[in-house]
Parts: C-alpha cells; structure tokens; sequence
C-alpha cells in the first residue's frame, strides 16, 4: 500500500515524462521492510519496465558520502525532494545541494500542518527554525500542493519563501462502470483505508462510532506504524457497543482497494490532516462517497453528494451524518454515490491541473 507522498510523485512522474526526464533517488526497501524489492539491483541505476530511471540505495550504503558521490556525478537542473524531515532523503540532500549551489525543489508533503508538526515537535520546530535561519533556504523553492499548504509554508520559514503551487496530480484513470448498490435503511457499511497512527486518526473515528445508534460495520485496512498508538484503538475496539463491528484487515495491495469501494457504502476517514488525500479521490471515484474532517483540500463535498468535511471539534457532527447514511435507502445512497463519481472524474481530468505542474519545473 504506498504512501501518500510516494504515490503523489509516482503521479508527477507519469504524467511529466513527456515534458522533462526525470530520475529517481530511493531506497532498495519499502517502510519498515527488510527485504530488498525484487527485479531490482541495488546501489546502481536501473530502468524499469515503464522507462523510469531509478538508482535504489541499499540500507548499508545510504550515507552522506555516497549520496554526495551520487549527486556529484550527475547532471541535472533541478533536484526534487519529497519530504520534510527524512535525514537521508531530504536533510543531507539539503547540505549537499546547496553546497552545489544547485536548484532545490522541495515538496513538504503535508508535513508542516500543525497536526504533523505536532508529533514530535521537539526535533520538527528546532530544526524548521535552523532551516529557515540558514543559507539553504535561499536555493529552495517549496511546492505547495494547496492554498492551506502554501499558508503553512509560510508560517514555518516567512513570507518571503519561495513557493510554487500546484495541486497534485491524480493517478490516471479511466471512470469505472457504474454499479448499482444495495443500501437497506438502518445499517452502513463503512471503510477506512490508511496507515494505524495518530495523524490518521482512528481513535476518533471509533469515539464517533461508540455513539452511533444503528448498525455499523467498519473495514480499517492499512499498517500499524505506531504500536502504542494501535494498543489505545484495540481497547476501544473491544468495547465496542452490539450494533457497531469493527474489524482491523491489516495491510491492502493497490490493485486490491478498487474492488473493496465497490463493496462499500462510505469512506471514513476523519484524518487530521491531508497533503491530497489519494484514497479520498479514489473512493469517490469508485462511487463511495467520503465522511473526512475539513483538514484536507477536499471542501463542500456535501454541495455536490460527494460527501462531508467536517470539523473535527464537532464530533456530535460526525455522529449525525453516520447515521444520516444508515439512515439511507439505495434510491437515495445511489445518488450520493452517482454524484461523488461523477465530481471525481471531473477533476481527475481537469487539464488545467497538468498545466500548473508543468509550470512547476519551468
């Protein structure tokens, strides 16, 4: 299941690769895996079956030196990095580049919103605060994928950063068959799709659904990355009220997440905060409307049948608009789902969208 950030170059790359080349820096490992991807050699530059040239550092060998050797080596205009924080991925490249003096692009990624900066902000304020003290930050221009991001850009580094916006590209994709879909009134079946940690923010969504009357079954896919954070979701679980099933399916592969928006009625996802919100836009699309907190550039879906963004100081909302949905016969759920359909393929082939990322590297 790829993360946000990586799916949201993934994006970029594909849809650019007819106006600039690009090449990729990564490592030879998924998060938290041990195991080498397959097909791939390590430490070299390969080119993948679709074209993309990838160089995959292995654990032993990412280090400032090699990076620096990397970097040296090749020619390039711009260096785009996609991440805030990552020592190896972003940091070092950081004090390298600008020792080169080379053009940075860097993609914050959602992660200096409030909510993210929160976690750990012991390490995240010192070291924004150095960065925005420093001599770097007059080779960076920041890629802000929303208006709220570009607000929180310069709340962390000043008005007088650089910054470019464009929001971020959607994965290409044809609009799926319309289904029909059974929706008895009283019961709803919602699906939550994200990895178990705090910015996601489980632990609301079970506290909205202990209060719900009507029967409920929720499907949370998605990795535990914080363990502690998991402990505190699985005691409210098991507390659970008769008429409210929550089950934890753990991990989901990409080419599997389709056919469970099919299999659903709504999305539910009250995260604290969203760079894009991939699943946002593909469940929507697959004809599941979304139930989201107003922390995502994903607004006024309620005027358009595509679901609610609500505020996440109004739980009783939350609670309210559950149960509008069990409430909900299928003549009146098939609208909703025929409405966010129809919205997400519009913007997913928006033109104007690719016109602001190509003016990114211009």
């Amino acid at each position: 299941m790829a993360g946000g950030p990586i799916q949201s170059s993934f994006n970029l790359i594909n849809h650019l690769k007819d106006h600039y080349d690009f090449s990729v820096i990564t490592r030879d490992t998924d998060y938290t895996d041990i195991v080498p991807y397959k097909n791939i050699k390590s430490d070299s530059w390969n080119i993948l079956p679709n074209g993309m040239r990838v160089y995959y550092f292995s654990t032993k060998n990412i280090n400032y030196a090699n990076i620096a050797k990397l970097i040296s080596e090749e020619e390039f205009d711009i260096a785009y990095l996609n991440s805030m924080y990552s020592p190896r991925f972003t940091i070092i490249p950081l004090l390298i580049l600008s020792k080169l003096k080379k053009k940075i692009m860097l993609a914050p990624r959602g992660m200096l919103a409030p909510s993210a900066i929160a976690i750990k902000s012991w390490k995240k304020k010192p070291f924004l605060l150095w960065m925005k003290n420093s001599n770097m930050i007059k080779h960076i221009t920041f890629h802000a994928a929303s208006v709220q991001e570009k607000e929180h850009i310069i709340n962390a580094f000043g008005d007088k950063a650089e910054i470019k916006l464009a929001p971020n590209l959607p994965h290409k994709m044809e609009l799926p068959p319309k289904t029909e879909r059974k929706k008895e009134p009283g019961f709803v079946h919602l699906i939550s799709i994200a990895r178990i940690s705090p910015e996601k923010n489980l632990l609301f969504a079970l506290e909205v659904l202990r209060k719900v009357k009507g029967k409920v079954k929720f499907d949370a896919y998605g990795p535990v990355y914080d363990y502690n954070y998991w402990e505190k979701c699985k005691s409210l679980i098991s507390k659970m009220p008769l008429n409210i099933e929550v089950e934890h399916l753990g991990p989901i592969a990409k080419e599997d997440i389709p056919g469970k928006f099919k299999d659903v009625h709504f999305l539910f996802l009250p995260t604290q905060g969203e760079n894009f919100g991939h699943t946002i836009l593909e469940a929507m699309i697959y004809g599941a409307p979304a139930i989201i907190s107003d922390q995502t550039p994903w607004r006024g879906l309620e005027k358009v049948k595509a679901g609610w963004d609500l505020s996440l100081e109004k739980q009783a909302d939350f609670v309210s608009i559950i149960e509008k949905t069990i409430a909900m016969d299928s003549k009146e759920f098939n609208q909703w789902s025929d409405s966010s359909r129809d919205f997400a393929y519009r913007f997913v082939n928006d033109p104007s969208l690719l016109q602001q990322s190509v003016d990114l590297f211009a």
